[in-house]
C-alpha cells in the first residue's frame, strides 16, 4: 500500500484533502496533524480524533501512520539533548508516549521521530548514550501498544549516517525502533549514494519515504526530476529484506497532485506490489 500524507495539501477541509488524495493515487495515509485544525486542541481532541480517522476510512484512506505531534509545554522528542538530562529525558519520553496514544486512537501503527541534533560543544558519546535510553523507555511504551518508533534520518542529526544509524537500532535493541529511510534525505547524507546507504541499513528499515531530490537538503522532487535513482533504491530496499509501510513523502512540494500521480503511473510499472 501507497501511504500519502496531508501536509501534502497544507490548506482547506482536510475532507476535500482526503478526497484528492483518494483520487490521485493514495491508499493510505501518514498523518501530519498539526495541519488539522482543532485536533490537537485539549478541548476538543478526543472526539476531532474519533471523527478524523471516521473522515479517512470513508475516503477510504486508513491512517497507517502520524508524524510526531507537538505536545503543549513541550520541546519534543529532541528535549533529551538539553541541559538537564533527567528531566529532558522525561519530556522526551512525554512527548512519545503522547503521540502513541494518538496513533491509537487514530488506528495508526507507527509514529515517525527525527532523533535530534548534536548540540554545539556538547560530548556526542554523553549525547548518544541519552539517546539510546530514552529510546529504550520510549520502546517499552510502544511496544505493547502495537505501536513502532520510526526514526526518520536527516542531514547532520546525531545517528543519521549509514555507520551510527544500525548501532542505534542495536543499541536500542527493540522491535518497536526502526529507521525510517527517506530517499531524498540518504541522497544529501552521502553524497549521492542513496543506495549504498540502504544496503548499510539492512534489518533496520522500518518506513520507507519514496522521493526523488538532488544535493539540496530537504527538497522532495517528482519522480524523475532529480538526480536519484528511485527504481534502484526501492529494489535495494527489497533485497534487503524490507517492506515498508512505504511513503510517498512530499513535504514543501509545490505540485502534490502531479508528483502523487506520477508516483502511481511509476510504481504501477516498476512495483505493482507497493500499491497493492
Amino acid at each position: 500500500m501507497l501511504l500519502a500524507s496531508n501536509h501534502m495539501f497544507p490548506n482547506g477541509p482536510i475532507e476535500g484533502v482526503f478526497e484528492r488524495l483518494k483520487r490521485a493515487g493514495a491508499g493510505g495515509l501518514d498523518l501530519f496533524l498539526p495541519h488539522i485544525p482543532y485536533l490537537l486542541d485539549g478541548r476538543f481532541g478526543p472526539k476531532n480524533l474519533a471523527l478524523c480517522r471516521q473522515a479517512a476510512e470513508a475516503a477510504g484512506l486508513p491512517i497507517k501512520g502520524i508524524i510526531g505531534a507537538p505536545l503543549q509545554n513541550n520541546p519534543g522528542f529532541g528535549a533529551y539533548l538539553g541541559a538537564d538530562a533527567d528531566k529532558g529525558r522525561a519530556e522526551s519520553v512525554a512527548f512519545i508516549r503522547h503521540n502513541v496514544d494518538l496513533a491509537v486512537a487514530l488506528g495508526a501503527s507507527h509514529v515517525c521521530i527525527a532523533e535530534g541534533r548534536c548540540p554545539d560543544g556538547a560530548d556526542e558519546r554523553e549525547m548518544w548514550g541519552r539517546l539510546v535510553r530514552t529510546l529504550k523507555e520510549c520502546a517499552a511504551i510502544a511496544e505493547p501498544k502495537g505501536v513502532t518508533i520510526q526514526i526518520e534520518l536527516h542531514p547532520g542529526l546525531i545517528a543519521s549516517t549509514p555507520e551510527k544509524a544500525p548501532r542505534l537500532i542495536g543499541e536500542v535493541g527493540s522491535k518497536a525502533v526502526r529507521i525510517c529511510l527517506d530517499f531524498c534525505h540518504a541522497n544529501v547524507i552521502t553524497g549521492g549514494d542513496p543506495v549504498g546507504m540502504i544496503r548499510a541499513l539492512k534489518g533496520t528499515l522500518g518506513a520507507i519515504h519514496i522521493a526523488d531530490g538532488i544535493q539540496v537538503p530537504g527538497l522532495h522532487l517528482p519522480i524523475g526530476q532529480g538526480e536519484i535513482d528511485v527504481d534502484a533504491c526501492i529494489r535495494a530496499v527489497k533485497e534487503g529484506g524490507g517492506d515498508g509501510p512505504w511513503v510517498l513523502c512530499m513535504y514543501g512540494n509545490a505540485f502534490p497532485e502531479m508528483t502523487l500521480r506520477t508516483a502511481v503511473r511509476f510504481l504501477k510499472e516498476r512495483h505493482p506490489d507497493i500499491l497493492a
